[in-house]
């Protein structure tokens, strides 16, 4: 497989918010592109954990796992972090939440998962296809009778989800069903600062003329910023298929650039490794921060667990005692 990505700020926001990462993990190769929003720092912060959560939940994973099921799992979990941080009364990040699209192959078959409006496509044999549906206010409409598709692209509420990360204490996750990858084909994930101002056929027009791997995402991330660059904007495009040298994959992202070597076909690498971390880089602070987000839930859930018992403990004893009791009087009954 040969990769191609980039993410950009824009001319308008302050910060980038979208974040992505890819890795190779037991179950195959992991590709994820994760779009924050809320609080003054919370988008980024939000975005982090999604990618950080996601990642580590599906790496952990035992190599004869049920993918869906462990997709679902990673899905959950981290929402159910990204939740608790969101209102954990920092107003800093309170209301934060983040879009996820998920990209797993394994072998030569591939599933990918969504909360919100980032998107996955394939590309195959000349032609578009996408493969997720925003979850989205207008989305619903358009699902609905309501709208047309075409009053749909300019509508004042296109971008308004109804359904993220983070928003509420459970998420409800789309996961497809396996998709066979053929040689050939080619899959795109991006941010709304993509789809939200490139339209499909313009989107075919770049895939289909022939460039380079890391031109694909170059060219497509140009033209959203040719459009005004209003919002991040974040591409990785993930072109399937075996080649005999490693290839050079170029990240550009906040205005740097970053080159790392994609692995060789078939190449086994550490399973703890990530093999690369595209966007805007994840912090050390964030990882270690995240990592005690879980210990401190794992803590309490630990803590109301002992609590429970000393509980039961201690009503077992209050049993016995009456048991006991009830024992005593009994003997003296019979005695009598």
């Amino acid at each position: 497989m040969e990769v191609g990505a980039r993410s950009e700020t824009g001319y308008v926001r302050e910060e980038n918010q979208d974040r992505m990462s890819g890795s190779r993990v037991t179950l195959g190769h992991l590709y994820i592109v994760a779009d924050g929003m809320g609080g003054h720092k919370g988008g980024a912060f939000a975005a982090d954990l999604t990618v950080y959560g996601l990642q580590l939940h599906v790496d952990k994973a035992p190599a004869d796992s049920s993918v869906k099921e462990v997709i679902q799992a990673a899905f959950k979990d981290t929402n159910e972090i990204v939740y608790r941080r969101a209102h954990s009364g920092d107003p800093t990040i309170e209301g934060m939440g983040s879009t996820a699209v998920l990209l797993l192959i394994s072998g030569r078959v591939a599933r990918v998962a969504h909360v919100g409006d980032s998107r996955a496509y394939l590309y195959r044999k000349g032609r578009l296809k996408q493969l997720t549906t925003d979850h989205t206010i207008v989305q619903k409409m358009v699902q609905a009778g309501i709208l047309k598709p075409k009053e749909a692209v300019d509508h004042p509420n296109s971008n308004v989800l109804d359904r993220a990360i983070g928003n509420k204490p459970s998420v409800e996750v789309d996961i497809s069903n396996e998709l066979p990858l053929n040689d050939g084909d080619a899959i795109l994930l991006c941010s709304d600062g993509l789809s939200g101002y490139i339209a499909d056929p313009e989107i075919k027009s770049v895939l289909r003329s022939q460039a380079a791997v890391q031109e694909i995402p170059d060219r497509l991330v140009e033209l959203a910023l040719q459009k005004g660059g209003k919002d991040n904007v974040t591409v990785q495009f993930i072109q399937y298929g075996t080649r005999k040298e490693a290839q050079s994959i170029k990240a550009k992202a906040l205005g740097r650039k970053n080159s790392v070597s994609a692995p060789k076909p078939w190449r086994p690498l550490s399973q703890a490794a990530v093999a690369f971390v595209l966007g805007a880089a994840i912090s050390a602070a964030v990882f270690y921060g995240y990592l005690q987000v879980v210990e401190s839930d794992f803590r309490k859930n630990e803590s109301g667990l002992r609590t429970e018992l000393d509980n039961k403990k201690e009503s077992l004893g209050k049993a016995e005692t009456e048991l006991a009791n009830t024992s005593t009087w009994l003997n003296q009954v019979q005695k009598e």
